[in-house]
This record gives structure tokens, sequence and C-alpha cells, in this order.
């Protein structure tokens, strides 16, 4: 039975696309769809100190509410082992938002299930977050000062109590200090001073105790080592990740994220002008190949998106050297086919850096730009926009043909659209899609955990087997036609409104200049825009 529930939860992660909640810099969650009759946005902004409180923003677009609940569920636990709801609450007088906290206790895959109440009947939806500790907190200098303040005073307190418990409690009424009683009274003074410096020695080395271990368990995100080099002629990038043991195991449970066990994202540091989405081969738990494409010599920033099967995501970080190397026509390792890769001009001097090679033309809000194959994208915003910090905005994009008629897109990796956004020094990376920034796969499998009523989670106990079982599983993907492989990483997806229009919900997390590449496919061709955007 517990292997038939983690086969489940395997396949879970291949046919729900994940909407990876994979990061740097930007820990806000953004789910946007339905919630039973009402349309929803949920901005979720989970605490980076476990336990702490995660706050909780609702927008609902139609219906009167009467009530939201807010719950936080773990994998773990499901929802037998989980807390009470706790409610949100209205936002001033607009209407239709509401705001509330929920704590995590724990660390793991984790989510918030919101479930509201209104004209429009029930509607209940889980945003998957990731519960993680990645800060600590110093004590304020004033709070330290005075702590220090009082725990002296309940040490002079003590010492007295103790100092008078036997020497002025033994007094007969009305009987005057001795010597006896005050040779007693500095003895059991000191008695007490030695009792309370030993609660304060114990207590200070079990904290210390503490605070060591909360550092030992903080998040420390992979890191990897990546090389370039020439195999029969070819490019081959090959990405080893750098794991302590403990990690290793869990790099055997990975799940498929679109039909692919890792997304790869380059971008050329400093100019920010050549991107490439790339999916390596998995050679072993810890080191993946893939063909390099025709990309400029430089130095590159790597951003490289996992999932394991409980729905935790990873992103492995490095700096890769590309040297310049002739173009190859060697297939010794085959590209994945729904690689892909742009240049673009560089953000220092908007000029193209390559003059032999089809260059994207970079676009800004509100501006269309045209595309590799003569279409055009616009971001419909307002020209020179710019953007606030930590408020979520539907950043909307239209396609149209060559000849200006809206264009018919077709699911690449399972979605109707991706998008990478880069801070132009590297410090913010977030791999974003329609529904929001986070994982469907993780959605359903915390839905399915909320449905039984066993607290234990299944736990599959053998790695080989598992990864064994995943690379059949992506094997066979790799057969099917293009339409049923659409079909089986989209199922039951309904393209709503204009076939032409992309919309994806994102909520910059920093102040500064940003490069968003944006990723359709129409004619059986990856289309890839790039904008530039100004946030405040």
């Amino acid at each position: 039975m517990v292997f038939m529930k983690y086969l489940f939860y395997l396949f879970v992660g291949l046919l729900f696309p994940l909407l990876s909640l994979a990061h740097v810099g930007s820990s806000g969650v953004v789910f946007e769809g339905v919630a039973g009759k009402y349309p929803v946005q949920v901005f979720v902004q989970p605490p980076d100190v476990i336990p702490g409180t995660a706050k909780v923003f609702v927008l609902v677009g139609m219906g009167r509410v009467e009530h939201i609940s807010l719950k936080p569920i773990y994998f773990s636990a499901g929802d037998e082992g989980s807390p009470q709801a706790d409610p949100a609450l209205p936002v001033g007088s607009e209407p239709g938002q509401f705001e509330g906290s929920v704590w995590f206790m724990e660390t793991g895959s984790a989510s918030v299930q919101v479930t509201i109440e209104g004209s429009l009947g029930k509607g209940i939806v889980v945003v998957p977050i990731v519960a993680i500790s990645t800060a600590t907190r110093q004590m304020p200098a004033v709070t330290g000062w005075v702590l220090v303040g009082l725990g002296a005073l309940l040490v002079g307190l003590m010492t007295t109590i103790f100092g008078a418990s036997l020497s002025d409690s033994l007094l007969m009424p009305g009987q005057s200090d001795t010597k006896t009683s005050r040779r007693r009274r500095v003895t059991g003074s000191v008695l007490g001073a030695t009792f309370c410096f030993g609660i304060l020695f114990i207590g200070n080395n079990w904290w210390k105790a503490r605070a060591d271990q909360y550092r030992d368990f903080l998040y420390k995100p992979y890191r990897a080592n990546s090389s370039v080099t020439t195999q029969a002629g070819q490019p081959v990038l090959t990405l080893r990740i750098d794991s302590t043991s403990q990690h290793r195991r869990s790099l055997s449970y990975l799940v498929p994220d679109h039909g692919k066990l890792m997304h790869l994202f380059l971008v050329r540091q400093g100019s920010m002008d050549a991107f490439a989405h790339l999916h390596p081969n998995r050679v072993d738990s810890l080191t993946f190949q893939a063909a390099l494409p025709d990309l400029p010599a430089g130095k590159y920033l790597l951003y490289a998106d996992m999932v394991r099967y409980q729905g935790f995501s990873y992103t492995v970080t490095d700096t890769l050297d590309i040297p310049a190397l002739p173009r190859s026509t060697s297939k010794t390792l085959v590209a994945d086919p729904e690689d892909t890769y742009a240049v673009t001009s560089s953000v220092t001097t908007q000029q193209p850096l390559l003059g032999d090679r089809a260059i994207t033309v970079c676009g800004k809000p509100g501006v269309r730009t045209k595309l590799q194959d003569g279409s055009t994208i616009v971001w419909e915003a307002q020209p020179n926009q710019t953007f606030q910090t930590g408020k979520v905005y539907s950043l909307n994009f239209s396609i149209l043909t060559p000849e200006g008629k809206p264009a018919v897109l077709q699911p690449y990796l399972g979605m109707m659209g991706h998008a990478a956004v880069f801070k132009n020094d590297g410090q913010v990376y977030i791999h974003l899609h329609p529904t929001g920034t986070f994982s469907n796969a993780s959605q359903q499998i915390l839905e399915n955990r909320i449905a039984e009523t066993e607290r234990k989670a299944p736990n599959p106990s053998s790695p080989q087997v598992f990864r064994d079982s995943v690379d059949q599983v992506l094997a066979k993907l790799a057969t099917l036609p293009e339409a049923a492989r659409d079909a089986a990483l989209m199922p039951g997806m309904k393209h709503e409104g204009h076939t032409n229009h992309l919309s994806i919900p994102y909520a910059f997390p920093q102040s500064g200049a940003y490069r968003i590449w944006v990723q359709v496919k129409r004619d059986n061709r990856v289309l890839t825009g790039v904008f530039d955007a100004k946030v405040l």
C-alpha cells in the first residue's frame, strides 16, 4: 500500500506540471485561479524563521464573502495533524481584500489552505509553500539590557528569600537579630546566589545548544560545480551538485517538472544579453549533462531548478565560464528538443554584441517588439511604467502574427507560457507561469494528503527503485507524439480568453533593474521575448 501511494505522488509529479517554487531572492508565493466559484489571487509571504508566521493576503474578485479561514498543513502531518484554522479579516474598506497570518512550527513541504464561504457557496484552494529557516534574529540591545536588569532583580529577590528563610523565619516574634541568625542569613544568601547562578549557567548552555542546533539546520542552498568540455567536437555542459551525504539521498527522489527533472537557466553576467533554457539529462544522482547551444563566450550565472516528490523545491546556483567555441555539427550528445536560447542587447550599452547572429529585440512595457519568426509581442503596460516592490502585478503579454492578427499559441512544456525573471545584479531569479509561482504538483500532492486520515506520510525506502521508476516514466514520455505529451503534461487545462494572451502574476521582491525572458510556442517553434523593467 505504501509503495502504491508513493507511486501516486510520482505520477502526480508527472501529470500536473510543477510551477516551481524554486527561486533566488523571491520568497513570496502567488496563486491566481479559482476557489470553487470565486476568482481569487492569494499572496503568501512565508516566514524566514521557523517557528514563525506567514502573512497571507487574499483578493476575491466576485461574490459576497462572509468568512475566510487560513490553515497551515504539512505534507508530513496531513490534515489530521494540522492545527485549527485562523480567520482572515477584511482590509480597510476595500471590497474583496482580506489579510491574515498562520503559524508554521516545523520545517518542510507545507501549504496554506484557504477556505472561502459566501454567496457563491464554499470554495477551497491549497497554496503550497516551503517552510524553511533561512535567517537568524538578533535580540535588540534595549530588550537585552531590560532582560539583564530583570534577571538581576530576580537573582537579588531569590538571594534575599533564601537568606531570610534560614534566618528571619526562625526568629520568634519580637526576638532581636542574633549573631547566629546573621550567619545563617549570609549562608542562605550564598546558597541562594549559588542556586540562581547554577540555573543561569545551565540555562545559558541549553540556550547556546539550541541556537547552535538552529544554525546547523538553517537551510543551506545547493551549490554546483559546472564546466564546459568538448566531446568529439561538441561542447557539453556538465553540472555536478556539491551535496552533503544527508542531501545526497534526497536527490534520488526528484520528480518531473513539466516532464523534465531539471530546468537549467543561463544568463550572461553583467550584460544579461544571452539566455538559455536547458533540460540536462541525469547521469547519476548528482551529475547532469546537456548539449551546450551556440552561446557567446563569457561568464554566465547558472540557476537549475529541481523538485522532490513531497513538493520541496530546490534551486542550484553556480557561475559558468563559456569559452569561445567553434560551431559544431557533432551529435555525440543529442540536445533536448525543448532546449532554447536567445541573444539580445546588453543592459549596459543597449547595443548588440554579436553581429553575425539573429538578435532578439529587447522590449519595454507598452512597446511592441518582434520575435524570431516575425510575429510580435507586447507587454500590456504603460510605456516606461515603473513597478513597486512587494506589490502583486499581473504581467500581461499579447502575441500577434506577422500580419497583425492574434496568434494561436501552443503548449510549451505543459504550459501556455513561461517566464524567467532576473535582477540585473543576479540577486533575484525565478521561473514563472500563468497560475503563479507555486508548484501545481505540490498542490495536488498536499490535497491528497489532506484527504487521507493517516498522519504518517508514505516514504519510499529505496532511492534506486524510485530513481529508476522516474527514469522509465521520462523515457516513455519522450517517445510520445507532441500532442500526446502535451495532453499528459496538462490534463484538464483549459485556455481562457484569447489564445494569444499570456498573464503571469508576480511581486518584485527588491528594487532595481530587471530583465524578463518570456517564452511561448507557435507553429511548432519556441519564441523568446525579452523585456526590461524598473522596480522602485
